[in-house]
């Protein structure tokens, strides 16, 4: 009798923690490179993805979803940080008023970026997939927009990691579409 009680005392712990967390009741598979095909097949620039989703570094095949997510957030945030970094020495060396005005709203717009991809860190961790979709969209934004400002020149170095960073911000919506979908 005593093991019925302690069954069922267990049983009821269970039922009650899945019933507060639905969450706990969702398996989240690991993912596979199937998974990472579908993701890059949806990304503006397919190669960059696989190239990155596929690097051993990250590992990662052995997370699911949500942590594929995270690798993304966190290569965007390097990303935005490596593009402010990068508009600062141009932003010195600008000839004239006109120059240094479109790498300062450049530089604005990267910091609006950066914020865009922290706050998307928040909402991944509150399970907010659709609040990610939008963070990542405005970080892309942030970045097209700096473009525009700043009409860069084709053999600048701006050029390249303001690409990186759009497309790891490209990647992070494509993920957080998934995660809508599934969770």
């Amino acid at each position: 009798m005593a093991s019925f009680a302690r069954f069922l005392l267990i049983a009821t712990s269970l039922a009650i923690m899945l019933f507060i967390n639905p969450c706990a009741a969702k398996s989240r598979p690991l993912v596979t490179y199937a998974d990472i095909n579908t993701i890059c097949s949806k990304t503006d620039d397919q190669s960059f993805c696989s190239r990155v989703l596929t690097n051993p570094s990250l590992h990662p095949y052995e997370t699911n979803l949500y942590g594929l997510a995270k690798i993304s957030i966190n290569l965007a945030l390097t990303a935005a940080y490596d593009t402010q970094q990068a508009i600062s020495p141009l932003l010195n060396q600008a000839k004239n008023y006109k120059e240094r005005e479109a790498y300062t709203l450049c530089s604005n717009n990267y910091k609006e970026a950066s914020a865009s991809v922290r706050n998307a860190n928040r909402l991944l961790a509150k399970h907010d997939y659709r609040g990610v979709r939008v963070s990542a969209l405005s970080g892309v934004e942030e970045a097209k927009d700096c473009e525009s400002h700043a009409k860069i020149n084709p053999n600048s170095p701006l050029v390249q990691k303001n690409g990186d960073f759009k497309n790891y911000c490209n990647i992070l919506w494509v993920i957080s579409n998934r995660l809508v979908e599934y969770y």
